[in-house]
């Protein structure tokens, strides 16, 4: 007669019994909520204006659109030039990832390059 063998699964569901499949679908619900709604939006009602086509061809609007609405709503900007075909934004290091990302969120990452301030 041949042993009957529990899977991985069958036993690690048998350990942690009713209560814990519960909680480990709450958890799972949860997790999934937190990854769905997370990312606010780092300046509300703003859009861009424009295309990115537009703004590829005239980097000189765009930078003045950045300064005039973008840049005083966020922290850690030290400068915008127009350079090699791309606006180079320097931001320092302490809020690089945060404004990056914001930026990002509005207009297209060809259109840039982001450095941190040369000591």
């Amino acid at each position: 007669m041949k042993e009957y063998k529990e899977t991985a699964g069958q036993d690690f569901v048998k350990k942690i019994r009713p209560a814990g499949c519960i909680l480990f679908l709450f958890l799972m619900v949860a997790v999934l909520l937190i990854c769905f709604t997370s990312g606010k939006n780092p300046i509300p009602g703003y859009e861009a204006p424009e295309s990115t086509e537009f703004y590829s061809a005239h980097l000189d609007q765009l930078q003045t659109e950045l300064q005039q609405q973008v840049f005083p709503a966020l922290e850690g900007i030290e400068g915008s030039e127009i350079a090699n075909g791309k606006l180079v934004v320097t931001i320092d290091e302490e809020n690089f990832a945060v404004t990056r990302a914001a930026i990002l969120r509005y207009f297209d990452v060809s259109l840039f390059e982001f450095v941190e301030p040369s000591e």
